[in-house]
């Protein structure tokens, strides 16, 4: 695989931390924050899969029995900001 260099900026409390964890783990820093950057960007892929699949739940529930109703709505925005699906502002309260 061809690697390409980046280049990037970080506070130095940061670059100590990455360092550190990845002498840990016995990697080169470069190889070490790959890593890192594929697992936020799974991470980042699931949630917003989650989020599709809540709003594809709820306009399906919407065209077979009405409109959502907002306690409902509501229980169900605080299940998925507590499932780590939503941040807190990501989906809108109404609508």
């Amino acid at each position: 695989m061809t690697a390409r260099k980046l280049s990037i900026s970080v506070p130095p409390e940061v670059e100590e931390t990455i360092k550190a964890a990845a002498a840990e783990e016995g990697k080169p820093v470069s190889a070490w924050l790959a890593e890192a950057a594929v697992e936020k960007a799974q991470v980042a892929a699931l949630r917003a899969q989650g989020r599709a699949a809540a709003r594809e739940l709820v306009a399906e529930y919407e065209s077979e029995h009405g409109k959502l109703p907002e306690e409902s709505r509501q229980r169900a925005r605080r299940f998925l900001v507590e499932a780590g699906l939503l941040d807190d502002e990501s989906w809108p309260a109404v609508g």
